[in-house]
C-alpha cells in the first residue's frame, strides 16, 4: 500500500461513483483520510463498502455548503469533482435557465466549495485539483452552456494558482469516460475523437489526479487526459 499521504485529508465533491469514486478510491489507496459527498446516500453507502474507512457526507454542491464544512476539521486536498451534463440541446434551444442550471453545478458550486475550504487549506499549505473536461479546451457537440461551464473553471483554475499561492490550484481534463450508460453508437462516436482510439477510465484519470496532488512542482496547470483528442495548449 503506498502511504505518500498518510496524514492528510481529502475531500472529493461528487464522489460516490464514476470519476469521482476512482479518485477517492485512489487517495484512499496512497493513505490519505477521504472524505466524499453526493446527493445519493445509497451511492454513498456503495462507494464506502467498495473503497474502505471513508467518511461519506449527503449533500448537494449547489446548496449544502456549510453542512459540508461542520464535518471537516482539516484539509489538505480539495478535490471539486461535483458536476456533469444536464441536457444536450443546441445554442439556439438551450434557455437562460439551463445556463443558470449548468453553470450553479460545474463552475459556481466549485467556487463555493473553494471558498469555504481556503482556510483549511492555507494552514494546511494544501492542494485543490479541479476537474474540467476536454471540451472545456476544445468545444464541440456537448452543449454551449457545458463547454462554457468547463472552460470557465480552468480560466478559474489558473487564475487561483496565482491568487492562492502556496495552496496549489490545478485542473484535470479528461476526455471521453464512460461512466453510466452508455449506448455502443455513442462510445464509438467518443471513441472515434481520441488518439487512442477508444474512450478512456475513471481509473486513469484518478491516477492523473493522484499525480497532480503528489507533484509539489505543478501549480497552475491544465492537464489534459483524454486519449489525444485535445492538441492544443
Amino acid at each position: 500500500m503506498d502511504n505518500s499521504l498518510a496524514g492528510r485529508t481529502a475531500l472529493v465533491t461528487g464522489g460516490s461513483r464514476g470519476i469521482g469514486k476512482a479518485v477517492a478510491k485512489a487517495l484512499y489507496g496512497a493513505g490519505a483520510r477521504v472524505i466524499i459527498c453526493g446527493r445519493s446516500a445509497k451511492s454513498l453507502v456503495a462507494a464506502a463498502k467498495d473503497i474502505g474507512e471513508i467518511i461519506c457526507i449527503p449533500a448537494d454542491v449547489r446548496k449544502d455548503v456549510k453542512k459540508l464544512f461542520r464535518f471537516v476539521d482539516r484539509l489538505d486536498i480539495l478535490v471539486n469533482n461535483a458536476g456533469g451534463m444536464e441536457h444536450f440541446g443546441n445554442f439556439e434551444k438551450t434557455g437562460l435557465d439551463a445556463w443558470r442550471s449548468t453553470f450553479e453545478l460545474n463552475l459556481f458550486s466549485a467556487v463555493e466549495v473553494t471558498r469555504a475550504a481556503l482556510p483549511h487549506l492555507r494552514k494546511s499549505k494544501g492542494c485543490i485539483v479541479n476537474i474540467a473536461s476536454d471540451v472545456g479546451r476544445r468545444p464541440f457537440d456537448m452543449g454551449p452552456d457545458y463547454c462554457a461551464a468547463k472552460s470557465a473553471l480552468i480560466s478559474l483554475t489558473r487564475y487561483l494558482a496565482a491568487e492562492l499561492a502556496p495552496v496549489r490550484v490545478n485542473a484535470v481534463c479528461p476526455g471521453p469516460v464512460v461512466t453510466g450508460d452508455w449506448g455502443a453508437a455513442a462510445i464509438k462516436k467518443a471513441a472515434g475523437r481520441t488518439l487512442a482510439g477508444r474512450t478512456g477510465t475513471p481509473e486513469e484519470v484518478a491516477a492523473t489526479v493522484l499525480f497532480a496532488v503528489k507533484c509539489a512542482y505543478l501549480n497552475g496547470a491544465v492537464c489534459g487526459v483524454d486519449g489525444g483528442s485535445v492538441r492544443t495548449p
